[in-house]
């Protein structure tokens, strides 16, 4: 899944997956829990697969989901 928002910088980049972490924002309201990718990952590693992220700022994000084949 792969987005053209602002991006995430990569000094946060790696607490993204971590439950009740919010990437930090000037321009727009911090909205949610910080909770949704933290319990994604937690499903997809329970099948025995795993959750990636890249992203730049300014240049969106691209979220892979790796699973299996059974």
């Amino acid at each position: 899944v792969s987005d053209s928002g602002p991006g995430i910088a990569e000094a946060e980049l790696e607490n993204i997956f971590v439950p009740f972490y919010r990437v930090t924002q000037k321009d727009s309201a911090i909205k949610g829990m910080g909770l949704g990718l933290s319990i994604a990952r937690e499903i997809i590693e329970a099948h025995g697969g795993k959750l990636e992220a890249v992203s730049s700022p300014g240049q969106g994000s691209q979220f892979t989901i790796w699973l299996p084949k059974v």
